[in-house]
């Protein structure tokens, strides 16, 4: 009896998982992933230019280095203050104070908001915003956020430039609804493991239900990575923004050639300019 149970079990958990697939193909079928950034301007900037001069990351003055160093975008961290009603610029989660309120890193002296960021470099340039308090957000928290997101992204068409990176594809598919550019980053394993596909198919089952204008990963390692032939080959013509690519440079032209690598950040917490290599002509 339990041996039974047990195999129709598996046979449900089969079919679901070959129904998902079908519908998950049928639906992007139909994307042409037009409005995904596709320039020859590949490599972006991983919290700008910093390290030298006091010039920290993810700061006004960092950002700037890196625009002026041929970045045509930028990957910035960031949190939403619920009591603040703003997005605070910081990789680091915040800790309480003997008060209870949050305190975060600060440049320069003070919070660095990303309103200021905006009304600094937004008339040309795009952002990769890594969203680090996302999913700790409550649904009204998340729309008081989204509304905040949609007061400050007025001017210039600075919505049309932004890539919001979350995790949670739930509530990241609130700012996919609200009319956002979204990235819904995703965490597969190295391709050599044998789960990579079926884990692969339900992101990209979560990718087609969201609406989601990229899919983001981290490349993996050099000699083993997550993103290799099988993942390009399963991926298809779906997007994709890659982080942490080892700074190869015969790896780094393979990926500017890749037409489903929209972006890429080069190397992991660690300063780099490789922003000359493209294929601009």
């Amino acid at each position: 009896m339990l041996r039974s149970k047990l195999l129709w079990t598996l046979i449900l958990i089969i079919v679901a998982y070959i129904a998902t697939v079908n519908y998950t193909e049928n639906k992007l079928a139909k994307r042409d992933f037009a409005e995904a950034y596709n320039s020859c301007h590949k490599i972006w900037s991983a919290r700008g230019i910093y390290g030298t001069d006091g010039v920290e990351q993810n700061s006004l003055e960092s950002l700037a280095q890196g625009f002026e160093a041929g970045a045509l975008g930028v990957e910035v961290d960031l949190h939403y203050d619920v009591q603040m009603k703003q997005f605070i610029i910081s990789h680091d989660h915040p800790y309480k104070d003997a008060e209870g309120k949050l305190v975060y890193i600060q440049k320069n002296g003070k919070l660095l908001t990303l309103q200021e960021v905006f009304e600094k470099f937004s008339e040309k340039y795009y952002f990769w915003m890594d969203y680090k308090n996302l999913g700790k957000l409550s649904t009204q928290e998340t729309s008081e956020a989204i509304a905040r997101l949609l007061e400050i992204t007025q001017k210039n068409d600075i919505r049309e430039r932004i890539y919001i990176e979350g995790t949670h594809p739930f509530k990241l598919a609130d700012y996919t609804k609200a009319g956002f550019k979204t990235i819904f980053d995703i965490q597969p394993l190295s391709e050599s493991s044998f789960t990579t596909t079926m884990v692969l198919e339900l992101y990209k089952a979560f990718y087609a239900r969201g609406g989601f204008t990229v899919l983001g990963m981290h490349y993996g390692k050099l000699d083993n990575p997550t993103y290799g032939e099988k993942m390009k080959e399963i991926l298809g013509d779906i997007p994709v923004f890659l982080y942490h690519v080892p700074d190869d440079s015969e790896l780094l032209d393979s990926l500017i050639d890749n037409k489903q690598v929209r972006v890429m950040l080069v190397g992991r917490d660690i300063n780099l300019n490789r922003f000359d290599r493209n294929k601009c002509k």
